[in-house]
């Protein structure tokens, strides 16, 4: 049998020596940029490389990275698919691929490729650390736990799993073992940001704190308001913290101003695996401007449970007097009401929450009330989403008494906000726009509504927030017996202090 020897075409010899000669230009000049931190010329300079080499794993790693960082984890993961077919056992691209993998909330996945490093790398630090991560991310908080002090058996003085424990273990719902390890990760790690962040957390969760508020508010109606309180909170043990609340409010309309105030307390006791169940007491006393001042007792009782970083459950119980407007206050109805909440984040980019609540008023009102909402992440600080809410009152069965709201109210609305940070300064802005049903019957009308939250923040605690909100809803027909959109404004000012 013979063979053909076919010689390489002489005129691409030139060629490929000019495209080898570019790539052998351009990967290190990527890589001063990556090293210098000017990623935007480095994502160039690389994508230029893959252009010559749609597989170099250099190039495919980097870009991996960079896609990472800014969010975009599909794009990463699709990236270190085609990497880890060039580079099947490097270990540091399994570790990388592992840690986007966690992030991008598969953390199945994610640990099961951490153990595919340890198997031939077993006192590997970053996949000891990203393999318990992933399994406190995934919710077995208990299990990460022995896994971060199996890890810190093989490494004491490691800042990475020192924090991680810290970490888990104020997950659990215990801040008193956890400041222990983040203090250590500090002193190791003084530099480390996120260490530095849960220390200063741990300690002003047990410190205690001053807020104080304010808040102005008017409506259509003429309905406004005055509120000035202030709460002082503080640790009475380790896993019990109190708090004591001071509250007065100034009620007005077109025809009277009545005022309120009143004083209560509660304590929070957190217990094991990220559960806690507070309760608490207090006075509120209601002097309208004509007749006798009334004082009620007030009481709450609720529960919150952490099955999951990503998920929470809280049921509220409270029993208090109903003072949002001048009329009520002279009316001193009295609400029992009881509300569960959700919330379930299965994705870092998508977080949907749902709640549920009934109300008795004391004039014989009940209230069914129920909501949901999905927000997602769009863009860089940007969520989009919708919320649902349903609601429905049963009146007195005597005409003319009672307080008045709908027999059903519906609302449907899609919403965007907006979160900015940066160096002590916070602005959270959010918009909505829908449309909603007021009375069984009644046409379907537009709404919209906005509102904003200023903030410095310095120290751990310590915050100046200003805050408002802007509500345009339904026509109905107002105090003033005209129909136009009902409207409701209110600006507030908050202030809290670590002491």
């Amino acid at each position: 049998m013979g063979f053909v020897v076919r010689r390489f075409p002489a005129a691409l010899v030139p060629l490929l020596a000019l495209v080898a000669a570019r790539l052998a230009a351009q990967l290190p000049e990527a890589e001063d940029a990556f090293a210098r931190g000017d990623y935007r010329t480095a994502r160039q300079l690389y994508d230029s490389v893959l252009k010559l080499d749609s597989l170099s794993p250099r190039a495919l790693y980097r870009l991996a990275v960079l896609d990472s960082w800014d969010g975009k984890l599909d794009r990463s993961l699709a990236r270190f698919a085609t990497l880890r077919r060039v580079e099947p056992t490097d270990p540091d691209i399994m570790v990388m691929h592992a840690k986007v993998l966690s992030w991008a909330g598969r953390t199945g996945w994610s640990a099961a490729l951490y153990d595919s490093v340890l198997a031939a790398a077993p006192d590997r630090v970053d996949a000891l650390a990203g393999r318990a991560r992933a399994v406190a991310w995934e919710g077995d908080l208990v299990r990460a736990e022995g896994l971060w002090r199996e890890a810190l058996e093989r490494h004491p003085d490691e800042p990475e799993i020192l924090f991680g424990l810290a970490q888990t273990l104020y997950w659990e719902g215990e801040p008193a073992l956890a400041e222990g390890y983040a203090v250590r990760a500090r002193q190791l790690a003084p530099d480390d940001r996120a260490a530095r962040d849960l220390f200063d957390q741990l300690r002003a969760e047990r410190q205690p704190v001053l807020s104080l508020s304010t808040d102005v508010s008017n409506d259509v109606d003429h309905n406004g308001y005055v509120t000035l309180s202030g709460e002082l909170s503080g640790s009475l043990r380790p896993d019990l913290r109190g708090t004591l609340r001071a509250i007065g409010r100034r009620n007005e309309d077109t025809t009277e101003t009545n005022r309120s105030g009143g004083l209560d307390g509660w304590v929070v006791k957190a217990l094991h695996n990220g559960a806690s169940l507070r309760g608490g007491m207090g006075v509120r006393v209601l002097n309208p401007a004509s007749g006798s001042s009334r004082g009620f007792v007030t009481a709450q009782l609720g529960a919150t449970y952490r099955p999951a970083r990503f998920a929470s459950i809280t049921a509220d119980y409270t029993h208090y007097p109903f003072d949002e407007t001048a009329t009520l206050v002279d009316s001193g109805f009295v609400w029992d009401e009881l509300e569960v909440n959700t919330e379930l984040s299965p994705h870092p980019t998508l977080v949907l929450g749902a709640s549920a609540d009934g109300a008795w008023l004391s004039d014989g009102n009940r209230r069914l009330s129920g909501s949901a909402s999905a927000m997602l992440a769009a863009a860089r600080g940007v969520h989009v989403g919708g919320y649902l809410r349903l609601m429905g009152y049963r009146t007195t069965p005597s005409p003319g008494r009672g307080y008045f709201s709908p027999d059903r109210f519906v609302l449907g609305e899609a919403r965007a906000t907006y979160d900015w940070r940066r160096r002590g300064w916070r602005l959270r802005a959010s918009a909505g726009l829908g449309a909603q049903q007021v009375g069984t019957g009644a046409a379907t009308q537009a709404e919209w509504h906005g509102d904003f939250t200023l903030a410095r923040t310095w120290r751990a605690l310590d915050e100046l927030a200003l805050v408002g909100t802007y509500f345009n809803s339904a026509f109905a027909q107002t105090a003033s017996a005209t129909t136009q959109p009902y409207r409701y404004w209110s600006v507030g000012l908050r202030y809290r202090r670590g002491l």
